[in-house]
C-alpha cells in the first residue's frame, strides 16, 4: 500500500472496487462514499431519491441501511432528479428536522435552496454532509419518455441516461441513443438560464467524466467533512490524482456552460424590457392574468415554508396579479431558479420561474446580494494521508 496524501482543495478521480458498482454511473464512487459513511456511522441517514413506478418518476427516500445504497438510481441524477412539490430541500425541511447527521446528494439549485432555508433557521447546515454535483442541467422526464415511446423503444429497458454539453444520451437494450439538445429534447428553461453550475457550498463536489468508454467521478474536496468522507471510503475506492489536462477540460466546460447560460438569460430577460414603464406593466399584467391561483407553485417552491400560508388561504378572494405580487413580495429576493414551479404550472407561458428569476435578480442587485456569502467561509487547507492499493 502506498501513501496517497490529499487535503482540502484537492481533486481526485475515483471509482468503486466493487465490480457491480464500478459499472454504474461514475464508476460507483458516490454510492461507495455514501455506503461507507453509513457503515462507519459517520452519518445517520442518507437523503437521496428512488424510482416510483418507473425511472421517469423519482421521489425522495431516506436510507439508513448501507445495502440500500447499491440500488440508488444515480445515473438519473444528472438528467431528471427530484422536482415539483416533492423536492429534496423541502422534504428535508418538512420531515427531517433534528433527525441526526444526514448526507444529501444535491444539485447546485438544491444547495442554494438549502442556504436560503438555513438563513430562515429551517435547517442546520452543520448537521448536513453535502455531496454537490457540478451540473449540466436537467431535462423533463415526461418529454424523454414521450420521445422514446414515439420511437417505439421499450422504456422499461433503459439502463442509463446522461446530459453532457449539448447532448442527451441514453442506453436502451444495450444500444446508445443520443439526441442534440434544442431539437427533439431540451434542457428545462431554468437550467438554460442558470450560470451557477457549481454548488455554492458542499463538502465534496463531483462531476462524472468519461474515460476509455467508462465513467469515473472527479471529486473536489471542499471541507474537513469531505476529507473525512474520502478517508472512510478510500479502502473501497480506486483513487488517482486528477491531472492538469482533466482539470483544464473541466474548467473549460464549466466556463462554456456559464457563458452560454448568461447569453440565454440575457435574451430571455429582454421580453420584460419594454420601451416604457406603462408597456412593461401592461405586458406583466397580461401575463399574470393567466394565473389560476391553484397554489401549486407555492407547494413546489423549496423556500416557501410557512405552515399557515395567507396567500394560499386568501387566493380565491384576490385577483391573479395581486396573488402573484404577494408571492413576489414574500419570496422575490430569494428565488434560487430551480424551476420547480415550472414543473407544476400549466397556465403561465413563459413559466413563473422566468418571472421570479428576472425580478429576483433585480432585487439581489439592489441589495448587493452574493449567493453563499458568509454562509460557509473557506476552511484552511488540511492534509491527510489515505491508503491507495
Amino acid at each position: 500500500m502506498e501513501a496517497f496524501s490529499v487535503r482540502t482543495g484537492d481533486f481526485v478521480l475515483a471509482s468503486s472496487k466493487d465490480s457491480k458498482l464500478s459499472e454504474s454511473y461514475g464508476g460507483g464512487a458516490i454510492q461507495t462514499i455514501l455506503k461507507t459513511a453509513l457503515e462507519n456511522k459517520y452519518v445517520d441517514k442518507v437523503l437521496s431519491f428512488q424510482e416510483k413506478k418507473t425511472r421517469y418518476d423519482l421521489s425522495p427516500v431516506i436510507i439508513e441501511q448501507p445495502d440500500q445504497i447499491d440500488s440508488l438510481p444515480l445515473s438519473q441524477f444528472s438528467v431528471y432528479h427530484v422536482s415539483g412539490a416533492n423536492n429534496i430541500p423541502k422534504y428535508l425541511q418538512q420531515n427531517l428536522k433534528g433527525a441526526g447527521k444526514i448526507a444529501i446528494v444535491a444539485k447546485p439549485c438544491d444547495v442554494r435552496a438549502l442556504v436560503e432555508l438555513a438563513k430562515r433557521r429551517q435547517i442546520n447546515l452543520d448537521e448536513l454532509v453535502v455531496l454537490g454535483e457540478e451540473c449540466y442541467g436537467k431535462i423533463s422526464p415526461k418529454k424523454v419518455k414521450k420521445t422514446l415511446d414515439e420511437e417505439q423503444l421499450d422504456t422499461s429497458k433503459v439502463a442509463y441516461e446522461r446530459i453532457k454539453g449539448n447532448t442527451y444520451s441514453t442506453i436502451v437494450e444495450g444500444e446508445n441513443r443520443s439526441y442534440t439538445l434544442g431539437e427533439t429534447l431540451d434542457l428545462e428553461g431554468s437550467c438554460k438560464r442558470c450560470a451557477e453550475r457549481e454548488p455554492t457550498i458542499s463538502d465534496i463536489s463531483f462531476l462524472v467524466i468519461e474515460e476509455n468508454d467508462k465513467t469515473r467521478t472527479l471529486i473536489h474536496i471542499n471541507s474537513e467533512k469531505g476529507l473525512k468522507l474520502l478517508e472512510l471510503a478510500s479502502a473501497k475506492l480506486n483513487l488517482d490524482r486528477a491531472n492538469e489536462e482533466i482539470l483544464k477540460h473541466r474548467n473549460r466546460e464549466m466556463e462554456q456552460l456559464r457563458d452560454k447560460a448568461e447569453k440565454y438569460k440575457t435574451e430571455q430577460f429582454k421580453i420584460f424590457d419594454k420601451n416604457s414603464e406603462k408597456d412593461r406593466y401592461s405586458y406583466f399584467k397580461k401575463l399574470l392574468e393567466n394565473c389560476r391561483k391553484c397554489g401549486m407553485c407555492i407547494k413546489a417552491c423549496p423556500i416557501c415554508i410557512c405552515v399557515d400560508c395567507s396567500v394560499i388561504k386568501k387566493r380565491k378572494e384576490i385577483d391573479p396579479v395581486f396573488y402573484f405580487l404577494l408571492r413576489m413580495g414574500h419570496m422575490g429576493e430569494c428565488c434560487v431558479n430551480c424551476g420547480n414551479c415550472d414543473s407544476v404550472c400549466n397556465f403561465l407561458e413563459p413559466g413563473p420561474s422566468l418571472i421570479f428569476h428576472r425580478l429576483g435578480e433585480l432585487s439581489k442587485s439592489a441589495l448587493n446580494y452574493e449567493p453563499g456569502k458568509n454562509v460557509n467561509e473557506s476552511p484552511p487547507r488540511t492534509k491527510k494521508t489515505i491508503k491507495k492499493s
